[in-house]
């Protein structure tokens, strides 16, 4: 499917298809709340004409009045994300990691999607999804960092330079244990392993992403040093298909 586009001439609401929802950007500015409410409500209603759904609208760095406008536009809070992060360098780990290579792409999503079972974008992810990340001007296979054992990968701990801010920032994009594996401790290991690259790379901070409701991540990054620097909030609505649409039959 394609983006959907709803403009009025000058605001834009693009709704993206996903597996069984929408997400919606909107190019609005930020202190029109009335103007953002009424984008939020085209949005919707381009959704009906489209066959319907669920409906993804995220706000970045929250404040308390974030709630307001996505409420009256018939969104309800649904997700938080919470950014954490810390200074460089952290502690050393003599986990042994490699950087990832093509021979890795079979292994990379296996144990990617069984460790990310629960989530409803991350744990879905095919090789078209992989490549996509791969293609991005930030990758380098050297901080996408792999843990073998038994001869097949069993941890990674995927990173991410941020060139574009003043100074640099590192990024634990992503990272996950094979759950055969899981009460070893290997992902906090893993963690340190992507600090250490970041650090060998020159960086003074480092920042990651991780649900706000996954205790034990969240209990493994406080343990790290990892605060909390901020939190992005996403916001939906379902909508069904409009009964115009419907087959009469």
């Amino acid at each position: 499917m394609e983006p959907l586009v709803v403009s009025d001439g000058t605001d834009t609401a693009t709704l993206t298809p996903g597996e069984e929802s929408w997400t919606i950007k909107l190019e609005v500015p930020s202190d029109q709340p009335e103007r953002v409410q009424r984008l939020l409500e085209a949005a919707a209603q381009a959704a009906v004409l489209d066959g319907g759904g669920r409906l993804d609208y995220w706000v970045e760095s929250i404040d308390d009045n974030a709630d307001r406008i996505p409420l009256a536009a018939g969104y309800s809070p649904a997700r938080d994300l919470w950014c954490l992060h810390r200074p460089l360098p952290a502690l050393d780990t003599d986990l042994l990691t490699r950087a990832y290579t093509g021979n890795d792409e079979d292994g990379f999503l296996e144990v990617n999607n069984r460790a990310f079972h629960w989530h409803p974008e991350q744990g879905v992810w095919k090789a078209e999804d992989l490549a996509a990340r791969r293609s991005e001007p930030w990758y380098d296979p050297e901080g996408f960092r792999i843990w073998e054992r038994d001869g097949r990968v069993g941890g990674f701990c995927w990173t991410k330079i941020h060139h574009d801010t003043v100074p640099k920032l590192g990024e634990i994009y992503v990272i996950a244990v094979d759950p055969d594996f899981h009460g070893e401790g290997i992902g906090r290991q893993l963690v340190l392993a992507g600090l250490a690259w970041l650090t060998e790379q020159h960086l003074r901070h480092a920042i990651l992403y991780v649900e706000s409701d996954n205790d034990h991540a969240n209990r493994v990054y406080r343990g790290l040093g990892f605060e909390l620097k901020h939190v992005n909030r996403c916001y939906q609505r379902t909508v069904r298909r409009s009964a115009l649409l419907r087959d009469p039959h």
